[in-house]
């Protein structure tokens, strides 16, 4: 799970990068800034994507994990 003070760059796979939901300039930001910019009124639609790929990097991880070749 990820924590407030990871950096967002670290949390997402470089696959996802190419997303179009990747916003660069909020790879430096927290996840705990992210998460506030998205929960903010109006809220910050990069922010909100941003966070929607950490959350499913996180999925993505544990889903591959107890798989047999």
């Amino acid at each position: 799970m990820a924590n407030d003070d990871d950096i967002a760059d670290r949390l997402i796979s470089g696959r996802s990068k190419k997303s179009k939901s990747y916003h660069s300039d909020y790879g430096g930001k927290t996840y705990g800034e992210i998460k506030k910019l998205a929960a903010a009124h109006p809220p910050d639609q990069k922010a909100r994507q941003m966070k929607k790929l950490i959350e499913q990097a996180e999925r993505l991880r544990g889903k591959g994990e107890g798989r047999q070749i």
